[in-house]
């Protein structure tokens, strides 16, 4: 992924930057071989208790050797490179990096990351999380990939499947975003951040500076696609009329981004003073889809804050649906827990009845529920225990539960549209820090935030399960 980066570089006659992005590229490539090797020979077939820890060893030396690259190349503090690492890996959107100042090809390598954690997200959940039932994922829909329902697999004929089909629709996007008149780099770059639900913005300033309506409805377009399920995607590319048969997330996402859209563009309309309804419907519907998809992307500061922080932070926490780069609690998590509150009151006026929970086409069973509100329950002590360290040691409280919510879901950006105006144009204030100025302790209770939102918090403490590994 470092090639393309390298290659900018270059054009911009940065060639010491891209010698040195080189020298970090062959790093890398030197230690995959090593890894490589060391497995070559060996049957790609996980345990669950490997494969958990194998998961969790991923999604924490990835972001440690990734910084490495942003301490080299840009200068960046070791904490400081660490946390841009983790929110371009989980797709969290948040950055230290000073846009205006920072070379096109880092901020390209940047998004490159971000591009790349949604896809290994999507491997996350396919290939560990749904197969080990955790937080109540289906593993239904992995034979459509996998062949298998239940068991971990580590098959690159899988991946490649995967990462085929995460480029297509990349390069769909990229194209769109280039006939609506983004510029090539941009477009790249904004491709790669819609398609991974991310909400890293590689330029200062606005969004609607760099892209028109047009193409804000393009990208709102590649956040609803990675807002729904890989295994709908190849639905949708091959029976479009049948896409909302059977689909009740998509149904419901779909649903949710034409009211939240309206609710926005009903109060911007409000305060515009009569503005054309086709830019105002372009803004509304990217603020609805971002929010849905845990992006936080806007088109201009102060369109998000338009609604109140508690309803933006439940939107966002929700997220998006399952097998997806959405982070938050999940759509289909939401509705399982409806369908089994409702069942459990629906029994004590006839006790006797027997309701089989479904959620669509899916039958949830009791298992599944459990971990349901396990997940639930965990979601919610980590989002607390978070919100409580980030008051401690950066802001008030108000500021510190808006901070927890955002990186638990992913959302980073969502943060800093909602700091009040009066602090936003005050960087150094000391209520509502910019993310750049929080403390270091701040910082390190983000990266662990960001990193348990994106495991899905339970195969964390599966992992910390110190009694299972004392006694192998």
């Amino acid at each position: 992924m470092i090639v393309p980066a390298v290659l900018f570089a270059i054009a911009d006659g940065m060639r010491d930057l891209a010698l040195s992005m080189l020298l970090v590229g062959a790093l890398g490539v030197f230690a995959a071989l090593m890894v490589l090797g060391a497995v070559s020979g060996f049957e790609r077939r996980l345990g669950r208790a490997t494969g958990y820890l194998g998961l969790v060893a991923v999604w924490v030396l990835l972001p440690v050797i990734a910084a490495v690259s942003f301490k080299t190349l840009t200068g960046l503090g070791w904490v400081d490179s660490w946390f841009e690492a983790v929110a371009a890996f989980t797709t969290s959107g948040s950055s230290m990096m000073i846009r205006e100042t920072t070379p096109r090809a880092m901020l390209f390598w940047r998004a490159s990351i971000e591009w790349y954690g949604g896809f290994l997200t999507l491997v996350s959940i396919i290939h560990v999380l749904a197969p080990g039932g955790f937080g109540g994922l289906p593993a239904g829909d992995r034979r459509i990939i996998t062949s298998q329902s239940s068991e971990m697999t580590v098959d690159l004929g899988d991946f490649r499947q995967v990462l085929a089909q995460y480029m297509l629709m990349t390069f769909i996007v990229f194209v769109a975003l280039a006939l609506t008149g983004v510029t090539g780099p941009y477009a790249m770059m904004l491709s790669m951040m819609a398609i991974a639900t991310g909400g890293f913005l590689p330029f200062d300033g606005a969004l609607e500076n760099h892209a028109g309506p047009m193409a804000q409805l393009v990208l709102t377009a590649g956040l609803l696609l990675g807002t729904v399920s890989v295994f709908w995607r190849r639905r949708l590319l091959r029976s479009p009329k049948h896409f909302l048969l059977g689909n009740p997330e998509v149904v419901i996402i779909s649903a949710a981004v034409i009211i939240i859209a309206t609710l926005f563009a009903a109060r911007l309309s409000a305060i515009s003073g009569g503005a054309a309804l086709g830019p105002i419907v372009a803004e509304s519907l990217l603020a609805a889809s971002s929010l849905i998809a845990t992006s936080g992307i806007e088109s201009r500061p102060g369109v998000i804050a338009l609604w109140p922080d508690l309803i933006v932070l439940v939107v966002v926490v929700v997220g998006g649906g399952i097998y997806s780069t959405t982070g938050g609690f999940k759509i289909y998590r939401i509705g399982a827990m409806a369908a089994h509150s409702w069942r459990e009151l629906n029994q004590l006026i006839y006790p006797s009845s027997v309701i089989n929970l479904r959620f669509g086409s899916q039958i949830i069973d009791e298992p599944s529920m459990r971990a349901i509100w396990t997940y639930f329950a965990l979601s919610l002590l980590v989002i607390s225990a978070a919100a409580m360290a980030l008051t401690l040691t950066a802001t008030n409280f108000e500021g510190g539960i808006t901070m927890a919510v955002a990186f638990f879901a992913n959302a980073g950006p969502v943060y800093d549209a909602l700091v009040p105006p009066s602090y936003a144009t005050d960087p150094g204030n000391q209520v509502w820090p910019q993310i750049a100025a929080l403390p270091v302790m701040a910082k390190l209770a983000a990266i662990a935030t960001m990193t348990l939102g994106r495991l899905e918090v339970m195969v964390v403490f599966a992992v910390l399960n110190i009694r299972y590994w004392m006694s192998r």
